[in-house]
């Protein structure tokens, strides 16, 4: 549990850890090489990294922590077993088991995968396109079972929505598969294109624009070495709480390129945002901001993870802001939870309605999910008297040392 009182100033510098969403897929696509990778900038202590890499050994691949956030994995000669634990179901990324161990066996059986209760988070995409691509893919009530003779053939997808764990998993399939695959309406959001980067580099052949992507498959991948990008998302959380404190921070070594739209609505909020040579300047000191409507969409649009911290930054702006989710209704569980703080906040299907700049008070809550839990402890920062977080591990899912990292620009929060 966490416990969070108003913070009084917020100033200071901030340097980001790698991405989550990033790093989980390209963990995975390492283990499609004998040869030796090395994984830099990996955010190790996450809940959902660590077990992705325990589910991995378990299953015969060779995946050492290093330190300095670094990971060694390395394949060669070990015995790859088809069947994956139970316990995968934890996290969302064990869909991307489908196309690795197909590859790797020739088989798969994986349960039905977790991650954030958000709504429904379809995976036919994955089933549809896999199968399509030559696998032989059949489901039961706990499990996704499949087999694959010989390569992933080649194949011209239209998506019908951008999946993110959709299009990673056609890229692990196609990677060294026969033939040339083409992705229409792809997700290629930075961290599917880290994935695409890191792939070339140890001898991938895959071109991307927005929503497009084609692999040529190739015969083999070697070793190499590779820095996970930063966190993004961890890096708008930040900007947000700078706005809603009124407080001004640095965050070292970051570009805006990758978060450009979450920055423009920012900006027409009223934030200060600027870059200084490797690093982002964000200041809301002395500004009047503005409400705001906004609408997620996939990238280049604003995540749909993002929209409960602007649910909260908007709680601390006078008049009324709209936030419309364009495909997980379900988000809005975080609603509920900020009705206790005393904002007035209401869920219409896909959006939320707040009428800002009323007295925030101190609360008992809990993470309903990742965002979620973020959202709760940068209301806390802001809010009158003491706020109680529980089911806290939902942050700690996405942010490492998120209490001294906020504790040291000005925020109180302790650890219960």
């Amino acid at each position: 549990m966490y416990k969070v009182r108003k913070t009084e100033k917020l100033f200071g510098e901030i340097e980001l850890n790698g991405a989550k969403n990033a790093a989980l897929p390209i963990i995975v696509a390492s283990c499609l090489t004998d040869e030796r990778v090395t994984l830099r900038n990996v955010p190790i202590e996450l809940n959902d990294i660590r077990t992705l890499i325990d589910i991995l050994n378990e299953m015969g691949f060779n995946i050492n922590i290093l330190e300095n956030n670094e990971l060694e994995i390395h394949n060669k000669n070990y015995e790859i077993n088809e069947n994956t634990p139970k316990r995968a179901s934890q996290i969302r990324s064990s869909l991307l088991f489908l196309s690795l161990l197909l590859q790797k066996t020739g088989k798969v059986k994986v349960p039905y995968p977790g991650g954030c209760s958000i709504g429904n988070r379809k995976h036919d995409i994955h089933i549809d396109s896999l199968s399509k691509m030559g696998a032989n893919i059949t489901e039961t009530q706990e499990y996704i079972i499949g087999e694959l003779d010989g390569k992933f053939k080649g194949e011209n997808l239209d998506f019908y929505i951008a999946t993110t764990s959709g299009t990673e998993n056609v890229i692990l399939g196609a990677v060294l598969g026969e033939g040339k695959t083409i992705i229409r309406n792809a997700n290629t959001r930075p961290e599917v294109i880290d994935l695409i980067k890191f792939l070339n580099s140890i001898g991938a052949d895959i071109e991307y624009k927005t929503r497009y992507i084609e692999i040529k498959g190739v015969n083999k991948l070697h070793g190499g070495d590779y820095r996970v990008m930063s966190g993004r998302d961890e890096a708008v959380t930040y900007m947000i709480l700078a706005g809603m404190t009124r407080g001004e921070i640095k965050i070292k070594k970051f570009s805006v390129e990758s978060i450009k739209t979450d920055v423009n609505l920012l900006r027409d909020i009223g934030l200060n945002i600027f870059e200084w040579g490797d690093d982002i300047f964000v200041s809301a000191k002395n500004k009047k901001l503005n409400s705001f409507s906004m609408a997620t969409s996939p990238y280049p649009g604003i995540n749909s993870d993002m929209q409960p911290l602007f649910a909260a930054l908007a709680a601390t702006i006078k008049g009324e802001s709209i936030i419309t989710d364009m495909r997980f209704k379900d988000r809005f569980q975080y609603v509920e939870e900020f009705k206790r703080f005393g904002i007035d906040i209401n869920n219409y299907n896909n959006c939320a309605i707040v009428q800002g700049g009323k007295r925030i008070l101190g609360a008992k809550v809990k993470a309903t999910d990742l965002r979620c839990g973020a959202a709760l402890m940068l209301l806390g920062s802001i809010a009158d008297g003491e706020t109680e977080i529980n089911k806290s591990h939902q942050i700690d899912r996405g942010y490492i040392d998120l209490k001294e990292k906020l504790n040291n620009i000005g925020t109180k929060i302790t650890v219960e």
